[in-house]
C-alpha cells in the first residue's frame, strides 16, 4: 500500500454533488491521494561543535582571543548601526555565501547568532564555564539550528552536509580545531492522513484506554467545531524540557492559522497525503488566515466548478457576505456539495541530548572517514533502531480493552492499526528532487506575496480612515494616497527597512522575478495633477 496509488474512497464523497457531477478524469484529477498514508522526517535537527581550543573566560590562547575580537568589534558595529539594520553582513574566505550577524542570548552562554535566512542557525559561545571536574570545559563552543524547510526540501544528512561548510570554514578562518560533532536535539516526526475522526480516536476516554507509556499525565487541548463538535488542537506528553517531548497535533491547522510553511502543501500532495482539492480548500483557508475559513474554501470550490445554479449562486452570495448563515448550516452545506477535507496529523518526538547520549550505535557502515562528525553519521544510520525503539518503549498505541477478546493488562496487548501503519512507514531521508524543488519556492513565495498583498491593501484603507475619516472612496484611492503620504522622513525609513527586510530572506530562494506579479505594477505611475510632475514611474 505504500508505494501505490490508491483512487479515491468512493464510499466517503460519493453522496457529495461535486463528485456526481464530475466525470472520472475529473474526480481522478481532483481527489486522488493515497489512503492512509505516513511520510517521516526529521522535522528540527540541531548539533553541537566542540572545539579543542580552550573557551574558557580565562583562556590565553591566542587564537580563541581573535574570534572574540572580531564578534566584539561586529556587536559594536551593530549597536552602532540604525535601528533598521537587524543584522550585519558576516563572511570568512571558504563560506560559500555571507551569513547575517547578530547578537542573541541562547542557553545562557551562546550569544553569537550567524543565520543563513530560511535554512540553518549558527550560534557560538565565546565563553564557556570551567567544569566541576578538572577545570576544562564540557560545553560545546556551537550550536547549529538546521530549520524545517532545509531539512524537507534537502534531506538531513544533504543539510546537515551543507551547514557544516559554513561551521568549519569560520573554524579554518580562525585556526579552530574540531575536536567532535554531536547531536544535541532531533524531532522525529510522522505526518499522516490515516485518521478520518481525530477527534474520536484521541478523546480522552479512548485515548487513555490506548496509551502505554510512562509519562504521567497529557495535555489535551481542543476546540469547538461548530456548537456541538469539537476537534483535536494537540495533546502532549511531558515538557519541553525534558529528555524526551511528545506532541500528537493537527499539523494542516498549524500551518493554516500560522501563516507560514505554506510549502508543505506542496510536501503533502507529492507524497499524496492530500488530493488536489485538498490544496484548494487549504490554499484559500491559509490567504483567509483562518483554520474556520475552510469551510468557505469548500463553497469557494463548488462555486467555481459546482455545476448546479441554484446552489453555485448560494455559494457566491455566502462568499460576499450577501446572505448569512450559521456555522452548523455552513457546514451541512459544505457537506452536502464537497467532501470533507483530508487533514494530516502530526506524531512528534523531541528528543533531546541528555538522552541520545547513552544510545550505543551499531555500525551499520564504516563513517570513520566523516572524522569529527562520525557520529551524526552512525546517529543517522541507527534512525531506523532509535524511531522503533520510540514508538515501542517510550511511547505506543494498542488496542483498547474488549473484555474476552483481549489481555486486560494494557502493556500485553498488541498495537492498534493507527500505531502499527506508523511503525511500518518507511524512514528513507524525504527530500524534494532538485527538478521540484523551484516549483516548490515559486509556490511558496506566491502564497506568502498574497497575503502580504492582502495585509497592505488593508493597512491602506485603515491608514485612509484614520486620515480623512469615514468616506467613500474606492481602495484604489485609499492605496494611492497611502503613498502620496509618504515624506523623506518616511522614503529614508522605508529604504532602511527594506534594506533589513532583504537580508532576512534567502537570496537563493528568491533569484527570479515573478512576472505575472509585477505586469500591471510596471504601467503605472504618479503625477502631480498640480504641477503634472511625474513623482513615480514604475
Amino acid at each position: 500500500m505504500e508505494g501505490c496509488v490508491i483512487l479515491v474512497d468512493v464510499r466517503l464523497i460519493k453522496d457529495t454533488y461535486v463528485y456526481n457531477e464530475f466525470d472520472e478524469v475529473e474526480n481522478t484529477y481532483w481527489f486522488d491521494f493515497k489512503q492512509k498514508k505516513f511520510l517521516h522526517n526529521i522535522d528540527t535537527f540541531y548539533y553541537a561543535v566542540k572545539f579543542k581550543q580552550d573557551f574558557t573566560a580565562d583562556s590565553k590562547d591566542m587564537k580563541v582571543k581573535d574570534f572574540r575580537r572580531k564578534f566584539e568589534a561586529l556587536s559594536r558595529e551593530w549597536d552602532n548601526q540604525n535601528a533598521f539594520n537587524s543584522s550585519i553582513s558576516f563572511f570568512v574566505p571558504g563560506m560559500p555565501d555571507a551569513l547575517n550577524y547578530t547578537p542573541f542570548s541562547y542557553a545562557f552562554f551562546y550569544n553569537v547568532k550567524l543565520e543563513c535566512p530560511e535554512l540553518f542557525d549558527i550560534f557560538f559561545a565565546p565563553k564557556v564555564p570551567h567544569s566541576a571536574d578538572n577545570g576544562e570545559s564540557n560545553t560545546c563552543e556551537c550550536v547549529v539550528q538546521i530549520r524545517s524547510y532545509m531539512l524537507w526540501m534537502y534531506g538531513v544528512k544533504l543539510a546537515y552536509e551543507r551547514s557544516y561548510e559554513y561551521v568549519q570554514a569560520i573554524a579554518d578562518y580562525f585556526g579552530l580545531e574540531v575536536d567532535f560533532v554531536q547531536e544535541n536535539r532531533v524531532d522525529f516526526c510522522w505526518h499522516s492522513n490515516y485518521l478520518k475522526c481525530p477527534e474520536k480516536f484521541f478523546s480522552p476516554e479512548n485515548f487513555y484506554k490506548m496509551r502505554v507509556d510512562r509519562f504521567k499525565d497529557a495535555v489535551l487541548h481542543t476546540s469547538k467545531k461548530g456548537s456541538e463538535d469539537f476537534e483535536i488542537d494537540y495533546l502532549a506528553m511531558g515538557k519541553r524540557s525534558q529528555k524526551i517531548f511528545i506532541r500528537i497535533y493537527l499539523k494542516s491547522k498549524e500551518v493554516v492559522e500560522k501563516g507560514y510553511k505554506p510549502w508543505f502543501f506542496k510536501v503533502w500532495l507529492f507524497n499524496g497525503l492530500i488530493n488536489r482539492y485538498d490544496m484548494y480548500c487549504y490554499e484559500y483557508a491559509f490567504l483567509k488566515h483562518s483554520w474556520k475559513s475552510l469551510d468557505l474554501g469548500r463553497l469557494q470550490f463548488y462555486a467555481e466548478y459546482g455545476r448546479q445554479k441554484h446552489y453555485v449562486e448560494k455559494c457566491r452570495r455566502i462568499l460576499s457576505q450577501e446572505e448569512t448563515i450559521s456555522p452548523d448550516s455552513l457546514r451541512a452545506l459544505a457537506d452536502r456539495l464537497t467532501p470533507a477535507v483530508n487533514l494530516v496529523m502530526n506524531v512528534e518526538y523531541q528528543v533531546m541530548r541528555k538522552h541520545t547520549k547513552s544510545y550505543e550505535l551499531i555500525p551499520f557502515f564504516d563513517n570513520s572517514d566523516k572524522l569529527t562528525g562520525k557520529r551524526i553519521y552512525d546517529f543517522l544510520d541507527n534512525r531506523k533502531l532509535i524511531c522503533d525503539y520510540l514508538t515501542s518503549k517510550v511511547f505506543r498505541l494498542v488496542e483498547p480493552h474488549e473484555p474476552g477478546k483481549n489481555d486486560s493488562n494494557k502493556s500485553r496487548r498488541d498495537l492498534c492499526a493507527f500505531w502499527k501503519a506508523l511503525r511500518s512507514c518507511k524512514l528513507t531521508d524525504t527530500f524534494i528532487p532538485e527538478e521540484d524543488r523551484s516549483l516548490v519556492r515559486t509556490y511558496t513565495r506566491k502564497l506568502n506575496s498574497e497575503v502580504v498583498k492582502s495585509r497592505a491593501v488593508k493597512a491602506a484603507i485603515t491608514y485612509g480612515i484614520y486620515v480623512r475619516g469615514i468616506n467613500a472612496d474606492d481602495p484604489l484611492t485609499d492605496c494611492i494616497e497611502a503613498l502620496c503620504m509618504l515624506n523623506d522622513n518616511d522614503l529614508h525609513d522605508a529604504y532602511n527597512y527594506k534594506t533589513k527586510k532583504v537580508r532576512q530572506f534567502n537570496a537563493n530562494e528568491l533569484t527570479d522575478t515573478m512576472e505575472n506579479a509585477v505586469k500591471r505594477s510596471s504601467n503605472l505611475m504618479l503625477i502631480d495633477k498640480d504641477t503634472g510632475d511625474i513623482i513615480f514611474n514604475s
